[in-house]
């Protein structure tokens, strides 16, 4: 993955990180990921859009430790769900 920016904001109490990505094998579609985190920096929710459409796409572990990466580059701290 390919990343082009990350930002955080917050909505109706909610703290969502976006990340503009693209996958190598596909180097002319733009995609955003977000993460819906929870008050400890943990991510409650992965999403993928495409042109504003939610692609329904399940993240890779290894791709879900890029973004965690890409975010801690940019100063916000992030983790995922421990699996019980």
């Amino acid at each position: 993955m390919i990343m082009d920016y990350c930002e955080q904001e917050i909505t109706e109490g909610k703290v969502k990180l976006h990340v503009g990505l693209q996958f190598e094998d596909e180097p002319d579609s733009l995609y955003v990921a977000e993460l819906e985190l929870e008050e400890n920096g943990v991510v409650r929710e992965w999403k993928l859009f495409f042109n504003g459409f939610d692609c329904n796409y399940t993240f890779r572990p290894e791709e879900r430790e890029t973004l965690v990466r890409y975010a801690a580059e940019h100063g916000i701290m992030i983790q995922e769900r421990e699996e019980a």
